[in-house]
């Protein structure tokens, strides 16, 4: 059984509302003022992984992309 940290918490409990199961949480070797979440590595949590830092992704390129006025939102596509 492999595992997966996740260093981000609204990722982690993204992935919890899509269904996967907190194996167990470590403060962060780095700042101990964070947690890291693993959650056991499976094919299906990779795949909603990917889909959601793509979803986060586009949101981000959306938001910036506003707010530098470049283009309007009907402009923009994914």
């Amino acid at each position: 059984m492999g595992l997966k940290n996740i260093y981000k918490k609204s990722l982690a409990m993204a992935l919890v509302r899509a269904g996967h199961d907190i194996h167990h949480t470590m403060p962060n070797r780095n700042n101990k003022k964070y947690q890291v979440f693993v959650f056991v590595h499976t094919d299906e949590l990779i795949k909603d992984l990917l889909e959601l830092t793509k979803r986060e992704e586009v949101s981000y390129r959306h938001d910036r992309l506003l707010s530098y006025g470049e283009v309007r939102p009907e402009e923009i596509r994914d």
